[in-house]
């Protein structure tokens, strides 16, 4: 069995040497014949005649040879090899057209499963994720999971954690990073094993304040510590208070959510350090995630019916707090169903258009082979009435496609390698997410995946015209007009070409629907102007700040910024819309008596300075704005939007009325201003209750100061950063910038979408223009001889044009109306998808009929150019 592997090895590496091998060996079997036959008598020239005779020619025995050791097969593979080799490099036009079309489609389908598989499809790193769960509702108290984790049976770990923001203090620097808040199970049930050091366990994690530790991630201990092999034991400064390092995490763990890269883990129990108001006791703060490892044998639907019914009981003994939601459990990552259900179908309608892209480029390539194949009619007829097997032509047809099919996807996996090494770069400078895209197995056996069924699509057509051929036929009708195209018949050629049309359609079509719904997205409003605002951000609660020495600071940083030249208005906020960091509260209507949780009305809160609506952007309605006045000495009071008037109200005029918030009748707040509708938490949210409270009446530490100015809003922000550095310079600040460049996130859908599929229409076009110009060109040096008959006997240059490429018209245009037709349902499902997307909007649809056409135009110029200026002379003189 390995003889046979290990001469193909040797012959693939010492083809030379394996020749003069065998030579040496034939020779050493005719001297030792010989010398044989002389001791039995025979004359020495008799001897060697026979001993030659015997073992027959060189030829002959190599032939022997290679059938013992199995190289027949592979000298003939290699001789098909060379062969498709030289054929190629004959048609250089050909070649690189269709190892560009199958780049192109393969790279793009590599990218696009590359991205799939590191958002949804690629296992965390961690112990047999298959048994990790993710348990649903996303948020739970700290109580409410205690109650889940000591009460279940089917768990054999229930886990806690939330991710925060904290101040990293090492050497004489204070850098804001992310990390988790984190239950002492957490590692252990995870089954991670430390770089360095240790990590903590449940006993690190038994009472409040007693463990003043931290894990790093290895990323963080490499970029922040220099990978200081002895960092475990040393001390830094978490929130200003010291924490020792205990231990590294292994290479790649980056938590439990695919996208989120946090830099430190510390235990739960001290997060009354970490964050500002210790809430683990509250079970009406509902701020933790939490996920578990099921028991072996326990299905998640045993799972999921053990915690409904301790939820259920929970729910029971503390009715205001706990809801008694049902529980699920879904894949864990994503933040359960919150952020995988949208990436999910996103990644599906992507998909589905990166497979539209594929289809074209193999319907591309397989109108070129297919013509090709038919320019090449009169050889194979040749070939075949000499005695050559149809099986050996349709062997050496097979391995050009497979040639063809190796060079394009190499290189397609190299655009795909470029592609996913620039994704993987882009990361979100306010919190750590990143998408690890990279070239690994399954996305290499995707590519090699998709490259096998491309050979297989296009190399079909020249397989079918090569048992088809007749060789009798072809040979009468001459080497011209071996190819030449039927008008009462439709070739496959023609098919596949209208059928790349009608998927070019469908993707111009998607692009600008994206397009369109994106530029709508940008243009829509969203109850802020956030053209020509600075921001800078800054977290209070992370450098120590009491609240009293708090909010002199932020009226010292909001006078500093007010001084600023060119500022118009300034004001605070702990937030803002659209932001990364959005709060939501419960509140109940001015006639509610049952204040239980069940009957509460989410609303986005924000606590703002007075001022904030100028700087902002948004318009005051009704009321008034706040004042200085608006403290705690003072009655509570707030500010609403006009959904938050008609649904907890009940009015479409608020100011004046009252409504009760955070929990009880005791916070009977005033309504003193309405302001108009916006965006909250994402562009394609239903209008949304929106409350404004006075930051003075609510200390938060977690500061955005904000600048309107009729200079550039990068400029001020700078001065703003430095102002701040002046007043603490050890104060670390984050989100410095133009606020629109800050709310990128919220149009990162629209934005993604628009490039994406603009990505896709691109490569559309461009299949479309190579496969048309590939069609048209070969039809015109097919009709050369017509053609020349045609100008010989007076026909004019719009009478050729229209005779020439007449048909190219009908097949492209064929192809134009089902893809637009197409397109029409493409867009009806891209606008559940997209922001904004409008499915059969006439600009639209103008836009794809005006691209086809041109691309039409494009792709038929030169071979038209070439039709007009034949010689008939020259035409006539070559036949």
């Amino acid at each position: 069995m390995l003889r046979p592997l290990r001469n193909v090895w040797r012959a693939l590496r010492h083809r030379t040497q394996w020749e003069t091998d065998l030579d040496d060996e034939l020779r050493s079997h005719v001297e030792h014949r010989t010398m044989d036959l002389m001791r039995a008598g025979v004359s020495p020239q008799e001897a060697e005649r026979r001993a030659r005779l015997e073992f027959g020619s060189r030829d002959a025995y190599k032939d022997e040879c290679r059938h013992s050791y199995g190289l027949q097969w592979f000298e003939g593979i290699w001789q098909d090899v060379r062969y498709a080799l030289r054929a190629l490099r004959r048609s250089p036009g050909f070649t690189a057209v269709a190892v560009l079309s199958l780049a192109l489609g393969v790279g793009a389908n590599t990218a696009v499963f590359g991205v799939i598989d590191a958002l949804v499809l690629r296992p965390l790193p961690v112990k047999s994720p298959e048994r990790l769960t993710f348990v649903e509702p996303t948020t739970h108290s700290y109580p409410a999971y205690r109650d889940l984790r000591d009460r279940n049976t089917t768990f054999s770990q229930l886990f806690a954690y939330r991710a925060s923001p904290i101040g990293l203090g090492a050497d004489e620097s204070t850098a804001r990073v992310w990390g988790y808040l984190a239950s002492g199970n957490y590692f252990d049930a995870l089954g991670i094993q430390p770089f360095i050091g240790r990590l903590f366990h449940p006993a690190d994690d038994a009472a409040p304040g007693a463990s003043p530790i931290a894990v790093l991630s290895y990323e963080c201990w490499r970029s922040r510590f220099n990978a200081d092999p002895s960092i475990t034991g040393r001390e830094i400064r978490l929130n200003n208070h010291p924490y020792s390092i205990i231990g590294v995490a292994p290479i790649g763990f980056h938590g439990v959510e695919n996208i989120y890269f946090p830099d430190v883990w510390v235990p739960m129990s001290m997060q009354a350090e970490i964050e500002e108001r210790p809430w683990l006791e509250e079970r009406s703060t509902k701020d933790c995630e939490v996920a578990g490892r099921l028991k072996p044998g326990v299905t998640p639907l045993q799972a999921e019916a053990n915690l409904r019914a301790i939820a259920s009981d929970v729910a029971r003994q503390y009715p205001q707090t706990e809801s008694g939601v049902d529980v699920r459990l879904t894949k864990l990552g994503l933040l359960g169903q919150t952020l995988r259900r949208p990436l999910e179908a996103f990644s599906l309608g992507v998909i589905l258009l990166s497979a539209l892209v594929f289809l074209a480029a193999c319907a591309n390539l397989a109108s070129l082979v297919a013509a090709r194949a038919a320019d090449r009619g009169f050889e194979l007829a040749i070939r075949v009435s000499i005695g050559a097997a149809r099986s050996r032509i349709v062997r050496q047809l097979a391995t050009e496609a497979c040639v063809i099919a190796l060079a394009g996807g190499v290189a397609g996996c190299l655009l795909a390698d470029f592609i996913l090494r620039a994704l993987g770069s882009i990361a979100s400078e306010e919190i750590p997410i990143r998408v690890d895209t990279h070239l690994n197995l399954i996305v290499l056996l995707f590519a090699f995946a998709a490259v096998t069924i491309a050979a297989l699509l296009f190399g079909i057509a020249p397989v079918r015209q090569a048992f088809a051929a007749s060789p009798s036929g072809t040979l009468r009708a001459g080497s011209q007009g071996a190819g030449l195209l039927r008008a009462h018949r439709w070739p496959v050629r023609e098919i596949l070409l209208s059928a790349q049309v009608a998927l070019c359609c469908v993707l111009v079509t998607a692009c600008f629907v994206s397009v369109q719904g994106a530029r709508r997205a940008f243009q829509m409003p969203v109850g802020i102007d956030p053209q020509n605002v600075a921001v800078s951000g800054f977290d209070l609660g992370l450098a120590r700040y009491s609240p009293a020495t708090g909010e002199s600071f932020q009226r010292r940083a909001l006078d500093a910024a007010s001084r600023i030249p060119g500022v118009t208005a300034a004001a605070f906020a702990d937030s803002f819309p659209l932001g990364i960091d959005q709060s939501t509260n419960a509140v109940y209507g001015p006639r509610e008596t049952d204040f239980r949780s069940s009957n509460a009305i989410g609303t986005s809160h924000y606590n703002v300075s007075p001022g904030f609506f100028a700087a902002i952007g948004t318009h005051l309605l009704e009321g008034r704005d706040f004042d200085w006045h608006d403290n705690r000495t003072t009655p509570r009071v707030a500010i609403v939007n006009r959904a938050f008037a008609r649904k907890v109200l009940g009015s479409e005029h608020a100011a004046g009325l009252y409504y009760f918030g955070f929990g009880g009748k005791t916070m009977r707040i005033q309504v003193v201003g309405m302001v108009e509708d916006g965006k909250y938490q994402s562009l394609t949210e239903d209008p949304r209750p929106a409350l404004f409270t006075p930051m003075l009446q609510q200390y938060n530490g977690t500061t955005y100061l904000l600048a309107r100015s009729a200079r550039p809003a990068q400029a001020v922000a700078r001065e703003m950063e430095a102002a701040i550095r002046t007043l603490d310079r050890r104060l670390p600040q984050y989100s410095v910038g133009p606020l629109a460049h800050l709310l990128a996130l919220a149009y990162l859908q629209a934005r993604a979408a628009a490039w994406c599929l603009s990505a896709f229409g691109i490569l559309a076009v461009m299949l479309a223009i190579t496969g048309i110009y590939g069609l048209t060109a070969y039809t015109v040096s097919r009709r050369v001889r017509e053609i020349g008959i045609r100008i010989a006997i007076g026909a004019q240059p719009r009478q050729v044009i229209g005779a020439v490429l007449g048909r190219m018209g009908v097949i492209v245009g064929a192809g134009a109306l089902t893809g637009i037709a197409g397109g029409v349902v493409s867009a009806t499902i891209l606008a559940h998808v997209v922001a904004q997307a409008v499915p059969g909007d006439p600009l639209v649809l103008g836009g794809v009929a005006a691209t086809m056409i041109l691309t039409a135009l494009i792709s038929c110029w030169a071979p038209a150019r070439r039709a007009i200026s034949i010689d008939p002379l020259t035409a006539l003189r070559s036949e």
